[in-house]
C-alpha cells in the first residue's frame, strides 16, 4: 500500500531508525506494579535516553522528570535532564539541574561539564570557565575537557568579561601613572 510519505521520509536512515526506536520506547508500558520504584525510575531514564538520542528533547525532559520524581537523589537523572534542557536551549533549567548534580555529587566530572555548558549557553563564559576548571581538576588528562576550558576562556576574553582571579593580582603590578609635565 503506497500512500503519502511518512513524516520521517526526509530523514536519513539512521535518523529514522533512532526516531522509531525512541517512539517505541516511549509507547511501551512504563510502570509495572511489580517493579520497584528504582526499576521504574531506571525504565524512565532508558526511555529518556532513547528520546534524547532520537532528538525528541521535550519528551526526554518529561521522562527524566518522571525518573527524578521516583528517585530525587539520583544525579544521573538530573544530569541527563540538564542535557535535554540544553538541547532545547533552555539554559536556565539546564543550569538548575547541573547545580543539583554538583550538589549531589561534587566529585563527578559530568556535573561540572553540564554546568559549564549551561553557563556557556547563558553567555556567562567566565563562570563556565570556572566550571570547566573544576572538571579538568577532576580529570586532568581529558583533552576534551581542556578544549572546553580553552573555548570558555576565549569566549570570556573576547566578550571582555572580567577574570577576577587574575585581576586580584594585577593591581599590584600596575605602575603609578607618570606625573604630568610641568607647564613651561
Amino acid at each position: 500500500a503506497r500512500g503519502a510519505p511518512s513524516a520521517l521520509w526526509p530523514l536519513r536512515q539512521p535518523q529514522r531508525a533512532a526516531l522509531r526506536a525512541a517512539r517505541r520506547a516511549i509507547r511501551s508500558p512504563t510502570i509495572d506494579d511489580a517493579m520497584s520504584t528504582s526499576d521504574q525510575a531506571e525504565r524512565y531514564k532508558s526511555q529518556g535516553n532513547a528520546a534524547l538520542a532520537g532528538g525528541m528533547f521535550s519528551e526526554a525532559v518529561d521522562l527524566y522528570t518522571k525518573a527524578i520524581h521516583l528517585d530525587p537523589d539520583n544525579s544521573v537523572y538530573f544530569s541527563n535532564r540538564s542535557a535535554a534542557y540544553a538541547s532545547l536551549k533552555r539554559f536556565k533549567e539546564a543550569l538548575d539541574d547541573a547545580n543539583e548534580v554538583v550538589g549531589l555529587r561534587a566529585d563527578w566530572v559530568k556535573g561540572h561539564t553540564r554546568r559549564g555548558a549551561a553557563l556557556s549557553g547563558l553567555k556567562k563564559h567566565e563562570e563556565a570557565r570556572k566550571a570547566y576548571v573544576k572538571a579538568v581538576a577532576l580529570e586532568p588528562g581529558n583533552a576534551q575537557l581542556k578544549e572546553l576550558l580553552d573555548q570558555a576562556a576565549a569566549a570570556a576574553k573576547s566578550e571582555g568579561e572580567k577574570d577576577w582571579e587574575q585581576d586580584l593580582w594585577s593591581d599590584e603590578e600596575e605602575e603609578a601613572p607618570a606625573p604630568a609635565p610641568a607647564p613651561a
